[in-house]
């Protein structure tokens, strides 16, 4: 009876049902999950643990559907990234020294990334219990794809206040500003790729061990108004049935 009902089963999925298992599209996705970095640092912080809509997390923080798993699709993961968001980071008044000597920018985002958390960390990635991925420094290591917007503020500055610079001038000096490397060829693969199936659980956290690394830049950084934020990025085949 048992054997009689999965064959009425499959054969009125196939007549009448609006998913053919049989056939599959892979379709090139990133899954994506931000989370605070506290002004007071913080030992061990986990990514893809919440979905848009909870309280206080958007589309912005994560796409992922389902807390801890990629829901009913399988994904071929093919490579690692992390990512620093500030919503309000005035790169251009980055001084080193803040104008008192032996003292950091305070008001300066690079100042984190010269010597703060960004020189520290490690990310580990597992599936289920077993772990797939560790990466040690992994704002370095594992640096997000694509080009940062860069200009030249020094230009500018000539052109209103003259059509054509000065003989001898540079007309190209950057502002003194820092970020990660953006380049596609930087990012960390993950080579022989990796399949999650559908609901699998698994879990991603930048951890450090050596104690919590508190923000540098706390004149601009705030957890209420302007908080800091990092997340890792998943990129790969998102695989599922055709409909």
């Amino acid at each position: 009876m048992g054997f009689q009902s999965e064959s009425i089963i499959s054969a009125a999925s196939q007549k009448f049902g609006v998913i053919d298992y049989s056939r599959w599209q892979a379709i090139r996705w990133q899954w994506y999950s931000y989370v605070t970095y506290p002004s007071v640092g913080a030992t061990e912080l986990n990514f893809f643990g919440q979905v848009a809509g909870q309280a206080g997390v958007t589309l912005q923080d994560t796409n992922l559907p389902k807390a801890g798993s990629f829901g009913q699709t399988h994904f071929q993961l093919k490579s690692i990234s992390t990512d620093i968001q500030l919503a309000n980071n005035d790169v251009d008044s980055f001084t080193r020294a803040n104008g008192v000597a032996n003292t950091l920018d305070t008001f300066a985002l690079a100042t984190d990334f010269l010597g703060g958390f960004v020189q520290a960390g490690v990310l580990q990635f597992s599936v289920g219990s077993r772990p797939f991925a560790t990466i040690p420094k992994p704002f370095q290591y594992a640096p997000p794809p694509g080009s940062p917007m860069d200009y030249d503020n020094t230009y500018v500055n000539q052109i209103s206040a003259a059509p054509v610079p000065a003989a001898g001038a540079s007309d190209v000096v950057g502002v003194p500003w820092v970020t990660q490397t953006k380049l596609r060829n930087n990012v960390y693969f993950v080579d022989p790729n990796i399949l999650i199936e559908a609901e699998q659980q698994f879990n991603v956290k930048v951890s450090y061990p050596s104690g919590a690394v508190p923000v540098l830049a706390t004149g601009i950084v705030n957890d209420t108004t302007n908080p800091l934020k990092i997340g890792v990025i998943l990129d790969g085949l998102l695989l599922r049935p055709v409909q």
